[in-house]
C-alpha cells in the first residue's frame, strides 16, 4: 500500500514539475508574441532576422522552446498546437536538428564509467544552422542584404509615416539616402511575402478603388458660373494659382474645409463650426487675411461643387478688401471627377482621420499636422518631390 503511494506521489510530483515548465514556457510564448507585435528596431540578429511569412520554418526562440517542450515530456501534438505550426511542421523540424549524441555508461559493481552509449536528440543550434544553410541557398539573396538602417526607415516611414511603399521607394533613390536601392515592385513583393517582419498590408493604403455605375439624374443649373466657362488652361494644369474646395465631414460637426492647388497639390485644410456658407466664407475670409495682397495671384480660380455650403457665389468671391479676389466655377452635379485631385487627397485625409469619425476629438494641433503630412507626401509625378516644395518654387516666382 505504501509502495503504491510513493508510486502515485512521484508520479504527481513528475505531472506537477511538467506542467510548472509548460506555464512558464507559455508565459515565454506570449512575451515573444507581445515583442513581435511592437515595432523593434535593433541590429540583433536572433529574434529580428528576416523572415518569409508563410513558410513553415520555425525561427530561433521557437527551435528553443521546441527544445523546452520535449524534455517536458509533451506529445508532438501538443506541441505543434502550442507553436501554433502543424504536425509535419514538427516532424520536419525534429529531422532537421537530429544530431547523435554520447551518453556514459556508469558501472556499480567496478565503481566507474565503463562505456558509452549514443542516442539521437534534438538540437536547436544546429536546426538553426541547418536551416541558415538551406537559405542561401534558395537562388539570389534579398536584395536589401544586412542594411538594417534601410529596413527599420522603411518601417518606420509605412507604419509610423504612413506613406506608401512606392513612395518611400521613390523618396530613398531621389535623395540617395542608403546604398540600398529598389523598385517598387520589389517593396510590395518582399511586404507581401513577409521579408520586413513588421509591416503588414493592413498598414499600406487602399488601392484604386473602381468606378461605380452612376445612376442618370436630372441636369439642374449651376448655382454660380459652369465649369464649361472655365479657361482650358486651367484644365490643363499649366498655370499655378487654380484652385479645387471641398469639405470632409465626420460623424458629427465640425467639419473640415479643404482647398487643394490643381499644379502642385498644395493642401490647405481648415476646421469649420458646421458646413454653412458662411462658415466657408468665414475660413476664406481668413485665408485672404493670412495671404494678404497676395491672395489674388495664388488664388486666381477656385472650383467646387453643388453644394449648400458654396450656394453664396457672390460673397465667396468677393474680397473683404473691397472688389473680386476670385473666380469661382461650379462643377456639374453628380460628377466630383470635376475636382479629381480634391477627391484624391481627401483619400489621404481619410488615413489619417478615416470615415465616420468624430472631428471634434481632433485639436487645430491635429488638423495642422495632417495638413503638413500631406503637404510633406512624397509625390511620384514630381519625382518624388513634395507638394510643399512644388508650391514654394512656383510663391518664389511671384515674388
Amino acid at each position: 500500500m505504501r509502495a503504491t503511494l510513493s508510486r502515485r506521489a512521484q508520479r504527481a510530483a513528475r505531472y506537477m514539475t511538467r506542467w510548472r515548465a509548460i506555464l512558464s514556457l507559455n508565459i515565454l510564448v506570449f512575451q515573444t508574441i507581445e515583442k513581435r507585435n511592437e515595432i523593434q528596431y535593433s541590429n540583433e540578429k536572433d529574434g529580428n532576422e528576416m523572415k518569409r511569412k508563410g513558410t513553415k520554418d520555425l525561427t530561433y526562440t521557437q527551435r528553443l522552446q521546441l527544445e523546452a517542450y520535449l524534455r517536458a515530456g509533451l506529445h508532438k501534438r501538443e506541441i505543434a498546437r502550442l507553436l501554433g505550426v502543424c504536425l509535419a511542421t514538427v516532424y520536419n523540424e525534429l529531422k532537421r536538428g537530429e544530431c547523435e549524441l554520447r551518453k556514459s555508461v556508469y558501472d556499480r559493481d567496478i565503481g566507474g564509467v565503463c562505456g558509452y552509449k549514443t542516442y539521437t536528440a534534438y538540437s536547436p543550434q544546429k536546426a538553426h544552422e541547418r536551416y541558415k544553410l538551406n537559405q542561401s541557398a534558395h537562388g539570389a539573396p534579398l536584395k536589401v542584404g544586412n542594411d538594417w538602417d534601410f529596413v527599420r526607415h522603411v518601417e518606420k516611414r509605412v507604419i509610423y509615416d504612413k506613406i506608401s511603399p512606392a513612395a518611400v521607394c521613390g523618396e530613398i533613390r531621389r535623395k540617395k539616402m542608403f546604398r540600398t536601392v529598389i523598385s517598387k515592385t520589389t517593396m510590395y513583393r518582399y511586404i507581401r511575402i513577409g521579408i520586413f517582419d513588421n509591416i503588414r498590408m493592413a498598414h499600406l493604403p487602399i488601392g484604386q478603388r473602381q468606378k461605380r455605375n452612376e445612376k442618370a439624374v436630372a441636369k439642374r443649373p449651376p448655382r454660380g458660373t459652369s465649369i464649361e466657362k472655365r479657361p482650358r488652361e486651367i484644365a490643363r494644369r499649366n498655370t499655378f494659382g487654380h484652385w479645387e474646395m471641398d469639405c470632409v465631414v465626420g460623424s458629427t460637426l465640425p467639419t473640415l474645409l479643404v482647398l487643394t492647388e490643381r499644379l502642385t497639390r498644395k493642401e490647405i485644410i481648415m476646421r469649420m463650426p458646421d458646413r454653412t456658407a458662411n462658415s466657408v466664407i468665414r475660413s476664406l475670409n481668413s485665408i485672404e487675411r493670412r495671404y494678404g495682397v497676395l491672395f489674388r495671384k495664388v488664388f486666381k480660380s477656385i472650383t467646387v461643387d453643388n453644394g449648400a455650403e458654396f450656394s453664396d457665389c457672390k460673397r465667396l468671391e468677393r474680397s473683404t478688401y473691397g472688389g473680386k479676389r476670385t473666380n469661382l466655377y461650379y462643377c456639374h452635379p453628380y460628377s466630383s471627377c470635376e475636382r479629381g485631385s480634391n477627391e484624391r487627397i481627401n483619400r489621404d485625409i481619410r488615413r489619417l482621420i478615416p470615415k465616420g469619425s468624430n472631428i471634434a476629438k481632433f485639436s487645430k494641433a491635429d488638423i495642422q499636422a495632417v495638413e503638413n503630412w500631406v503637404n510633406a507626401y512624397p509625390r511620384e509625378m514630381f519625382g518624388f518631390a513634395t507638394a510643399d516644395e512644388m508650391y514654394n518654387a512656383q510663391i518664389e516666382k511671384l515674388q
